[in-house]
């Protein structure tokens, strides 16, 4: 390989530098060729490598193959330019307060003695800086969370009000102009009405008998308790029907609000910010009340009767009927599960 040329040392880029060596590879094979054979015939003998492929092996060998770092981003492409801006300004703000250089980072000592200054040290514009910023940040948070909170609860609640009065009400109509024993009173509802006749016949004839009402005779006692039972069954065809729109309203509510509930919008983490940051605001004392309500409420010596109380408004608010067997069950084991899960956590 000839030895008289050597690279120039400013090297603009990669591409000049190709072309570079490309021409004055050609141009020494060129003389090579000349001297060997004017007469234009080369002569058999070892072969001789062009300036161009040894600086290729070697180059290609010892610098591109050897190479396994990773990626460096393209400078000209803006997208890629951005990305490294916005992850090294995310870097230095994580490193805030632990590390004055980012080339530091892998010879500084375990104990970071600038970043234990940094902690001691406050800077009295820095600190006010960071209350302001944190008051804004918690007001608009707590906004945000209103907001959101409202949404949950409200549509929720119109959605199950829009399917059941303008969706179900109307097909429960015509179902019931279909069969006229659609929604007939259950048994439970038949031994309830019996018992309201009975009543009713009773306080007639007590009327009757102090003489605030005329005296009436076996017919008209019977018509007055067969209107008063067509009354009966038309209220108990009503509250059949009505428990029937509660089951589609609450079902449609409970499936909005758990879908609302479950998307991962940045909302709902500020919710759930809000709520901490208002608990861990309280006082011991606030905190330590909150608690003994909720488990006396619960829990308590009288939450017997408040749990009751409770299973016999939603049994009749969805039409079923409360058994007191099933309710004495209910209590005796879930308030006893829920005090045990109380105690361990």
């Amino acid at each position: 390989m000839p030895h008289g040329r050597r690279r120039s040392g400013v090297c603009h880029s990669f591409g000049d530098n190709l072309r570079r060596l490309g021409k004055r590879g050609d141009k020494s094979s060129v003389g090579e060729q000349s001297r060997d054979d004017p007469n234009g015939s080369s002569a058999a003998g070892p072969e001789q490598t062009s300036v161009w492929s040894d600086w290729q092996a070697d180059s290609t060998s010892q610098d591109w193959e050897s190479w396994e770092g990773i990626n460096v981003a393209d400078l000209d492409d803006v997208t890629e330019v951005e990305e490294l801006r916005e992850a090294v300004i995310e870097r230095r703000r994580m490193r805030a307060g632990r590390r004055s250089k980012v080339r530091d980072e892998y010879i500084r000592p375990i104990v970071d003695a600038q970043g234990i200054v940094n902690r001691l040290i406050v800077d009295e514009a820095e600190a006010e800086e960071r209350v302001f910023v944190e008051a804004i940040t918690n007001q608009y948070e707590s906004r945000e969370a209103i907001k959101y909170l409202g949404a949950l609860i409200g549509i929720p609640l119109a959605v199950g009000f829009v399917v059941s009065r303008f969706v179900a009400t109307p097909l429960w109509d015509f179902a019931q102009s279909i069969d006229p024993m659609a929604f007939a009173p259950n048994d439970f509802q038949k031994i309830e009405g019996a018992h309201e006749l009975h009543l009713e016949e009773l306080r007639l004839r007590m009327e009757a008998a102090i003489g605030q009402a005329p005296p009436l005779t076996d017919e008209g006692v019977f018509e007055h308790l067969h209107k008063t039972a067509k009354h009966l069954d038309h209220e108990f065809r009503e509250a059949n029907k009505k428990a029937l729109l509660n089951v589609v309203s609450d079902v449609t509510s409970g499936i909005v609000f758990f879908a609302m509930l479950s998307q991962q919008v940045p909302e709902r983490q500020i919710l759930f910010r809000t709520f901490g940051r208002i608990f861990t605001g309280l006082s011991d004392t606030s905190k330590a009340f909150l608690i003994i309500l909720i488990t006396d409420i619960l829990l308590g010596y009288h939450s017997e009767e408040g749990w009751t109380a409770t299973l016999r408004i939603l049994s009749g608010h969805y039409g079923l009927e409360a058994e007191d067997e099933l309710i004495h069950i209910f209590v005796a084991t879930v308030p006893v599960l829920l005090d045990s899960l109380f105690k361990v956590g």
